[in-house]
């Protein structure tokens, strides 16, 4: 007979580990944190200088961390890496490094993990909280093969010196994008972004007060009003955009770029938005309008997959849902599939972490609105920890 190890296994030593792991001791529940790489949280120690958290200091901490007061109201991301290693130095959480899980499937009721050092562990409880930034999403643009420049997915982008001197083409109107385009046309030769569905611009400061200090005043108010209200704030936006360009876009499921920054470069001439692209050439992308634009650098800002899907090797059903974007008044309840997640059990609990059909295999890091994920990861932590508290203590 198979004997397990005591502990949960946390998988993945970024915001959505960390939180679980805090979730489970303060439920004093025995748990490991695994990470693959040499660093803790590694893709938010690597990322582009220049980001900045489009979610507010108010709602971004872990529990019972709350940011420096020099952060700002918008942490940056080199800021927001430091604070997590702090958190974790301050609690002495304990991360086991260079132990990349390979596979994580079903035996004899347990979950058998496998490492990629050789090593095989069981376990009664796994939590997966390896995020959606793991794994870059490239579309099927054809003959890139054939394009004599470089093309690079933003995952890559580390640094504005990539980009200095070139003629850069950023495809993909998403935050990362708008902030790759922006730091381009500041050092790059000639800098375009490539719009297949539009860009969402949004005010930083609604009124003069970030989105989330809107939602502190709504959430005081009834329900209806709440949402009425933080309708008319999100809605907030730059209304001139498509004078310069800047098609607003048709439908949900764009997430908005919120400030002035973009729209302030392609009023200067410093960014051309441009149609989406249809193929490559050897020396530029060929675009919806027959044009082509003469590009030697292409950065792909086309989004990301969650990378549970490596190594769970176990049978997961999706939603089949529309995309819907919730009032953030309604945060509590995050819907089932997105982004490429797996359907949950909602049976014991209206927002529970339990993949559905695998009994103690949990999933943390999947609910990006509302709120935002920065401080829905909490949310979900700690209902997975209650869920595995409960399932622990009966006979």
């Amino acid at each position: 007979m198979i004997q397990p190890r005591p502990e949960v296994l946390i998988i993945g030593s970024g915001p959505a580990g960390i939180a679980s792991a805090l979730a489970l001791r303060r439920r004093n529940l025995p748990y490991r944190l695994v990470e693959k790489t040499t660093r803790l949280a590694d893709t938010w120690a690597s990322l582009y200088p220049s980001l900045r958290l489009n979610t507010s200091r108010f709602y971004s901490h872990l529990e019972g961390h709350r940011f420096p007061l020099h952060y700002g109201i918008f942490a940056s991301g080199k800021q927001y890496h430091e604070y997590l290693v702090r958190v974790v130095e301050r609690e002495g959480l304990a991360v086991e490094f260079n132990r990349e899980v390979r596979r994580v499937s079903a035996q004899d009721g347990l979950w058998r993990v496998d490492f990629a050092d050789g090593a095989v562990e069981h376990h009664r409880a796994v939590i997966s909280a390896t995020g959606i930034y793991g794994r870059p999403t490239w579309p099927n643009i054809p003959d890139m093969d054939v394009f004599m420049g470089q093309v690079i997915h933003a995952h890559d982008y580390k640094h504005p010196d990539q980009l200095r001197g070139r003629r850069v083409l950023v495809v993909g109107t998403g935050p990362s994008g708008v902030d790759i385009a922006i730091a381009a046309s500041q050092v790059a030769d000639q800098t375009a972004i490539s719009m297949r569905s539009g860009v969402d611009l949004k005010r930083r400061y609604p009124l003069g007060l970030p989105i989330h200090a809107w939602l502190m005043l709504g959430l005081l108010l009834p329900r209806p009003v709440c949402r009425r209200l933080m309708r008319a704030v999100g809605q907030m936006g730059y209304p001139q955009q498509e004078r310069y360009g800047l098609r607003k876009p048709q439908g949900g499921g764009l997430t908005a770029y919120q400030g002035p920054e973009l729209l302030r470069a392609v009023q200067r001439g410093l960014i051309q938005p441009v149609p989406g692209p249809t193929r490559f050439s050897p020396h530029g992308v060929i675009l919806a309008d027959g044009s082509c634009y003469p590009a030697d650098l292409v950065v792909l800002a086309t989004g990301y997959e969650p990378v549970l899907h490596d190594y769970l090797d176990v049978p997961m059903q999706f939603s089949d849902e529309a995309w819907r974007s919730p009032n953030p008044c309604d945060w509590e309840i995050g819907p089932n599939g997105q982004r490429g997640f797996p359907l949950l059990d909602r049976a014991q609990h209206p927002n529970g972490r339990q993949i559905l059909g695998q009994h103690g295999l949990y999933v943390v890091g999947v609910y990006y609105k509302g709120k935002g994920a920065l401080y829905n990861i909490n949310v979900e932590a700690r209902i997975a920890a209650e869920q595995i508290a409960a399932w622990w203590a009966q006979p």
